[in-house]
């Protein structure tokens, strides 16, 4: 990628987010979940991520990451209990608790020989331990997918929404080297507009079927 220089914080972040300000946010805000799904140092996945999390602090959203390195998962294996996952339990207890936690989720995959990377679909294996919750799996949840280089990955990311029983937001997301920055910031003024069109979308959702 040539040399560019670093790029300021997005313009996006300090302006007002479907007509709501800063100052005119609720104490309570809702949680949005990213995925980023590659283990690549640096990583345009993750930095994707990041860029939701600072887009939401205008939102009524409050983000969230999934880093699969600082987690450190093993592969999930469907005959096993979450005890028989020492000693790697500790992250996937995070990630059962920030699935558990979350009002909407943003999925972020690399395409891997014309689909979702491995580590992705890891992350997504293990929301089995979801089963029996009294909200199954993502049910009732809004998801937005986001594919890096390729829409391709589309596909497979919509067939897993579904079968989680999650809904998705009708807006998805190709971005690639060019939206970025030298230094991994998303700096494509037509790619931030359409995340913001995105989170819009997901908040839309969740204010509608949000519970009293």
């Amino acid at each position: 990628m040539p040399a560019e220089s670093v790029s300021p914080p997005s313009p996006i972040r300090s302006q007002a987010f479907k007509g709501i300000l800063w100052e005119d946010m609720p104490s309570h805000r809702f949680t949005l979940l990213c995925l980023a799904g590659s283990l690549r140092t640096p990583s345009y996945s993750l930095a994707t991520c990041k860029a939701i999390r600072e887009l939401a602090e205008a939102t009524e959203f409050q983000g969230e990451i999934v880093d699969p390195r600082e987690l450190d998962l093993p592969l999930y294996v469907p005959d096993l209990e979450l005890e028989g996952y020492e000693p790697k339990r500790a992250g996937i207890e995070r990630l059962i608790e920030l699935y558990r936690k979350a009002d909407a989720m943003v999925w972020v995959s690399p395409t891997y020989h014309g689909t979702v990377s491995g580590v992705f679909k890891n992350m997504l294996d293990f929301a089995e331990f979801l089963s029996r919750d009294e909200r199954p799996y993502f049910q009732g949840r809004p998801v937005g997918l986001i594919a890096i280089n390729d829409s391709t990955t589309f596909a497979a990311m919509r067939d897993s929404a579904r079968e989680l029983r999650a809904w998705l937001a009708p807006t998805h997301i190709e971005l690639n080297e060019a939206d970025f920055s030298s230094d991994f910031r998303l700096t494509s003024e037509r790619s931030q507009n359409r995340v913001v069109r995105l989170m819009g979308e997901l908040q839309t959702f969740v204010k509608a079927h949000k519970t009293e």
